[in-house]
């Protein structure tokens, strides 16, 4: 995991800490504005991972000059700068779906 983290980059802390935070501020908010806080939670933890992934990108096009075999150079830069689309996908599964679940359990909640 570790690795994955390492290869990954700033970018994947940037998303852990967004991931984190959401879940604080959500058990801050009142019942009713959870759902609100955890969209928008799914919407920074998506924006940490394209601004990771962008400057993985900009890191292995900057950079593959400077390996003897360039192609693999791109192949390997890509793999890593991956790991951030990955890892945010995951953390926004499972945060827009505690988000789902929660306004179900909201709507049922209400009486009629």
């Amino acid at each position: 995991m570790m690795n994955y983290m390492r290869e990954g980059g700033w970018g994947m802390w940037a998303i852990l800490v967004c991931a984190i935070a959401t879940v604080a501020i959500t058990a801050m908010r009142s019942k009713e504005k959870r759902v609100s806080a955890l969209m928008g939670g799914c919407i920074a933890v998506l924006m940490a991972g394209m601004l990771g992934m962008a400057t993985g990108l900009n890191a292995v096009s900057a950079n593959a000059e400077k390996f003897p075999d360039k192609l693999d150079a791109i192949r390997v830069g890509l793999g890593e700068l991956a790991n951030n689309g990955t890892f945010a996908g995951f953390l926004v599964v499972i945060l827009g779906g505690a988000a789902l679940g929660l306004s179900f359990v909201q709507k049922e909640a209400k009486p009629a």
